[in-house]
């Protein structure tokens, strides 16, 4: 009886062992819409082994590429129901979420650089956007916003781009953004929704003529296969945040929270090196793999041509004064 006993309390133990480990260790997966092999997905390489090495295991990270779990604007649903756990993208993404402050980060040519653009983001002004952001349900890890996307952005086209004119009549692929088509149009561009997966395709077809990337989605797409002129625009300044459900975020304890901010933000860290170091090696590969050719030129003229829609968007109120006055004045 003394043994039986003894049998059943070792099981007893066992048991509850097995079912606190279960419990103990959480899967969040995460939706991305870059492939495999790109800097988006090395970056998540990295946050997924600091998670999971940190946590010891008790938050394991699944990553998910070429939008397995939906695109951007699904991904962002999910988020804010707590059917997704993690997603990584560009910041106009969550546009709709907080309209006034993230419509000017997409609005062409209105930022300098980098350092502009991260000042407007660490600004009072645009913590008003990650409160209304997270009073949404999502609430965004990278802190630092040091996850420079592209490192610049590009258009391939099926022909040259070297001034505004060049793009008149050009069917050119925009995801879905208002301030996005209207910055185009501007150009003299002929906008097209398309999903981001599709576009390649598209572009072989003779659907659209041109694609506007980060430098480093251009090889990852394959897109100078199909679009082999190159022009370096830099209409706008990207960065990549990794964001997380609040709905997932209220039900972790403190220290596993702590650990997917500092992860997220060396994920960004690394994410930027990558860019900036592949591109010679990227572009290189490109001339020689696809006859690609890399234009860079004055963008000035590109610039100057957007300042009447500026003042068209505030008189339409469409775009704030406030917003635009405190973006001009972090400029210097």
């Amino acid at each position: 009886m003394k043994r039986l006993t003894f049998l059943v309390c070792i099981g007893l133990c066992l048991t509850g062992m097995i079912c606190s480990s279960v419990y103990a260790a959480r899967l969040m997966r995460i939706n991305e819409s870059f492939g495999p092999g790109s800097s988006e997905d090395l970056a998540l390489q990295k946050f997924k082994q600091i998670v999971e090495e940190k946590t010891k295991g008790d938050l394991q990270i699944r990553i998910y590429l070429l939008d397995q779990l939906g695109n951007p604007t699904t991904s962002l649903e999910n988020l804010t129901m707590g059917t997704l756990d993690l997603y990584s993208g560009a910041l106009e993404y969550y546009e709709k979420m907080a309209t006034d402050e993230l419509r000017v980060q997409s609005l062409l040519y209105l930022f300098r650089d980098r350092d502009h653009l991260k000042r407007y983001l660490k600004s009072p002004l645009f913590q008003k956007a990650l409160d209304r952001i997270q009073a949404q349900g999502i609430r965004f890890l990278s802190t630092e916003w040091n996850a420079d996307r592209g490192p610049y952005r590009v258009t391939a086209c099926t022909k040259p781009i070297r001034t505004p004119d060049d793009l008149a009549g050009v069917k050119k692929r925009i995801w879905p953004s208002d301030v996005i088509r209207r910055g185009w149009e501007q150009l003299g561009a002929t906008p097209v929704i398309l999903p981001w997966t599709e576009t390649y395709l598209a572009v072989k077809q003779g659907m659209i003529q041109a694609v506007s990337s980060p430098f480093g989605g251009l090889r990852n797409m394959r897109f100078v296969e199909v679009a082999r002129y190159v022009t370096e625009t830099r209409e706008f300044m990207q960065t990549w945040p990794i964001a997380i459900s609040e709905k997932i975020w209220v039900q972790l304890p403190a220290n596993q929270q702590k650990i997917l901010v500092e992860a997220a933000n060396e994920a960004g860290k690394l994410y930027s090196k990558i860019n900036y170091d592949n591109v010679d090696t990227d572009m290189a590969a490109m001339k020689k793999e696809n006859n690609a050719e890399f234009l860079k030129v004055d963008l000035e003229p590109f610039a100057k041509k957007m300042e009447p829609l500026y003042q068209k968007l505030i008189q339409e109120g469409y775009l704030k004064k406030e917003i635009y006055d405190t973006v001009k004045a972090l400029k210097q």
